[in-house]
C-alpha cells in the first residue's frame, strides 16, 4: 500500500509542477518588430518626432496582469527623427551621447490595476542617469500574444538633458505600442 501511495504521490507532484509551469508567466521576446517606441519634443515654434527602432527585452505576463514583468533595452545609436540633420544632433552629446550612453532601459518594478487599465511603473536608466517612472497602460493578453499600449510624457531635464532649456520643451511626449508572441 505504502509503495503504491508513494507512486501515486510522485503522479501527483508530477502533474502539480506540470499545472504551475503551465500558469506561470509566458515569456514574450521584444523586438524592433513588435514593439514601437516613439517620441514627439515640441518648442513654441513646432514640433519634431522620431522612434527608437532597434530594441530588445522581455514581457513576461502570467494571467495575474499585476505579476507582469517588462524589461527593454533600447540602442541609442539607432535612434531616427523626422529630420536627418536633427538625428544627427540627438545622438550628440547635446541631447543623449550615444557614444558615451549607448543603451537605456526600462525595468518594471510594479503594475497596478486601474479602474480600464493598468499603472506600470519602474526605472529608466538613459543619458547615465536612473530615474523611477509611472505611466498608465493598456494590457492586453490573448491567443497567445501580449499587448501593451501607452501614451505619457518625461521630463528630459530629468536625465541631464537640458539642450535648449526655455526653447525647447522639457516635456517629451512617448508613446509604446507593442504585441509580442
Amino acid at each position: 500500500m505504502l509503495r503504491k501511495m508513494g507512486w501515486m504521490s510522485c503522479v501527483a507532484l508530477a502533474g502539480l509542477v506540470s499545472f504551475v509551469a503551465n500558469a506561470a508567466a509566458a515569456e514574450h521576446k521584444l523586438t524592433g518588430e513588435n514593439t514601437k517606441i516613439e517620441f514627439i519634443g515640441t518648442k513654441p515654434d513646432g514640433k519634431h518626432s522620431g522612434s527608437f527602432p532597434k530594441l530588445s527585452g522581455t514581457f513576461n505576463l502570467p494571467d495575474d496582469v499585476t505579476k507582469a514583468k517588462i524589461t527593454v533595452t533600447i540602442e541609442m545609436e539607432a535612434l531616427e527623427s523626422d529630420d536627418p540633420k536633427l538625428t544627427g544632433h540627438l545622438k550628440s552629446p547635446d541631447f543623449f551621447e550615444t557614444k558615451k550612453y549607448p543603451e537605456a532601459k526600462f525595468i518594471s518594478k510594479s503594475i497596478k490595476a486601474d479602474k480600464d487599465s493598468f499603472t506600470v511603473t519602474g526605472d529608466l536608466t538613459m543619458h547615465g542617469k536612473t530615474k523611477s517612472i509611472s505611466f498608465p497602460a493598456k494590457i492586453t493578453k490573448a491567443n497567445g500574444a501580449a499587448g501593451l499600449e501607452s501614451e505619457f510624457s518625461i521630463n528630459r531635464s530629468d536625465w541631464g538633458i537640458t539642450y535648449g532649456a526655455g526653447k525647447i520643451d522639457e516635456a517629451v511626449k512617448m508613446s509604446v505600442f507593442l504585441t509580442a508572441k
